[in-house]
């Protein structure tokens, strides 16, 4: 799973909203893609994992 950091913020916030089960807000998706921005590969590698 050798992804670069924006692929890990794609496929993380993908799977949040999948999970989610209905369509969020622009904004709301914005918010989630700032705060996964911050984190280091190893925490989204984490989220990942749990979501699995």
């Amino acid at each position: 799973m050798n992804m670069t950091h924006k692929e890990l913020i794609d496929q993380v916030s993908a799977n949040l909203f999948k999970q989610s089960g209905k369509l969020e807000s622009r904004r709301s998706w914005l918010a989630i893609r700032n705060y996964l921005e911050q984190l280091d590969t190893e925490q989204l590698r984490a989220m990942l994992k749990e979501q699995g």
